[in-house]
């Protein structure tokens, strides 16, 4: 009825799976939830919250009485939605687990548990790049563990052998930019400077609170209206707050007006030169787990003074993490992923290869991925940064490529460099002025506190 590999997860085996992992308190991420069996099982063991993703219609109309569902497709969820949780414990379809794992790690926030079900011999038989990528993070980043035929006396049996792997995504998340962001309210002051108007500032607060006000009053209204009726009407009438026919509780409409808020303070502000991923991911996480500190106009004015404050050490983050992640890309590496001698593994050439940037969209044009493009707009914010160019001016790769109806496998001029783009998946990029290199190589050597080796050309 739902597909040949639905195969709903015993309780015994999710007990194996959790073994020695405690999910009291814990948000709790299922991608691949099915009908539910792993989300009853994390609810009985007081998880705090549970998010799930569903491609089946008729599996999400089950799902939608159990837990909060965030995206259909796993695969179209990213990194901000998810920055608040904890853990990601999943059952992927078999023939393609290694492609959920490793989506799963890309998009997962820094410390975050990964537990999943998987073939055993997709971790044992590493024929492909995938198998390969995610037997090198086994390895690095956590342990797998063979269940044996664990769905031998399922509810869908199969005879399979099955392991589950469990990883731990190190690091630590940008926590420290927030320290006491939040502040007691007091009277705001009037500042001329300031980065945003006080008068704008004050009706943003004042919408805001107008809007709770708003949504008490119409909740209260409507109890009312349901005490009156019930003696001769059925619930089928009864008034509550909706979205999308599902009750709309305080607390996530509360939630959910912050993230608008905020974003909209950054569109106001044009503060997207300064937002890298990774602040995007902290915003989310920080209205998800403290929602309940006032919105208030001097909470506003210290986020806005820390945005700005700390912008030169998340552009020396954003560096870095574009550097380590194309210099692992080199030539004979020992990550198990694609290299090309192309990219070197000390410093960034002039022409370097990413992988995972371009792909085919539906109309067979060439487009953009969605993470790659959010890891390069952010190289290019940084690079802004660095050179004092406005990144305002500056062309988002992902609306070049669309714009310009690139074609694969030949040259464009775009900001920084001359891109080519290829059906399998990789971007080859130049830089067009060989100081920024430099300069871009001399700030990697500035942030790692050492010279980086120069490059020495062969005879």
């Amino acid at each position: 009825m739902f597909g040949f590999e639905f195969y709903p997860t015993p309780s015994h085996v999710i007990d194996a799976m959790l073994e020695g992992f405690n999910t009291t308190g814990k948000i709790i991420l299922e991608p691949s939830a099915g009908k539910g069996n792993i989300v009853d099982f994390l609810k009985s063991q007081n998880a705090a919250g549970i998010l799930a993703c569903e491609s089946n219609a008729d599996l999400r109309a089950i799902l939608a009485t159990k837990c909060n569902l965030i995206e259909n497709d796993f695969f179209d969820l990213t990194s901000e939605k998810i920055s608040h949780i904890d853990a990601i414990v999943m059952n992927p379809p078999f023939s393609c687990a290694d492609k959920h794992i490793l989506h799963a790690w890309e998009i997962a926030p820094l410390g975050c548990t990964i537990i999943s079900l998987c073939n055993s011999e997709t971790v044992r038989n590493q024929h492909s790049r995938l198998r390969g990528e995610l037997g090198v993070l086994i390895t690095e980043y956590g342990h797998e563990n063979s269940l044996g035929n664990c769905f031998s006396e399922a509810e869908r049996y199969t005879d399979v052998s099955v392991s589950v792997v469990r990883l731990l995504k190190p690091g630590a998340s940008y926590d420290t930019e927030f320290s006491g962001f939040f502040l007691e309210d007091d009277p705001a002051e009037h500042q001329e400077n300031a980065l945003m108007p006080y008068n704008e500032i004050r009706s943003l607060v004042n919408r805001y609170i107008s809007a709770i006000k708003l949504f008490d009053q119409q909740i209260e209204l409507g109890l009312q209206m349901n005490t009156l009726t019930r003696p001769f009407s059925s619930s089928k009438i009864s008034f509550t707050c909706t979205e999308e026919g599902k009750p709309r509780l305080r607390n996530d409409y509360k939630k959910e007006l912050q993230k608008h808020a905020w974003s909209y303070i950054f569109e106001k502000m044009k503060l997207n030169r300064h937002s890298t991923q990774g602040l995007r991911q902290d915003i989310n996480k920080f209205v998800e787990q403290q929602q309940n500190i006032p919105f208030t106009m001097r909470n506003i004015y210290h986020m806005l003074d820390i945005v700005i404050g700390t912008t030169a050490s998340r552009m020396d983050k954003a560096l870095i993490e574009v550097f380590e992640k194309l210099t692992k890309h080199y030539d004979e590496n020992r990550f198990g992923v694609e290299g090309w001698k192309t990219n070197s593994h000390y410093l960034l050439n002039e022409k370097f290869i990413m992988p995972w940037v371009s792909e085919i969209s539906w109309s067979g044009k060439m487009s953009v991925r969605y993470n790659s493009a959010e890891t390069v707009d952010d190289f290019v914010k940084a690079l802004c940064y660095i050179t004092g160019i406005n990144y305002d001016k500056c062309t988002p790769l992902s609306r070049f490529v669309s714009d310009m109806n690139c074609e694969f496998g030949k040259w464009y001029s775009w900001g920084f460099f001359e891109i080519k783009g290829f059906k399998k998946g990789t971007m080859h990029f130049k830089f067009q002025n060989p100081n920024l290199w430099a300069l871009f190589n001399n700030n990697i050597g500035r942030i790692k506190g050492y010279p980086l080796f120069e490059h020495q050309k062969t005879a």
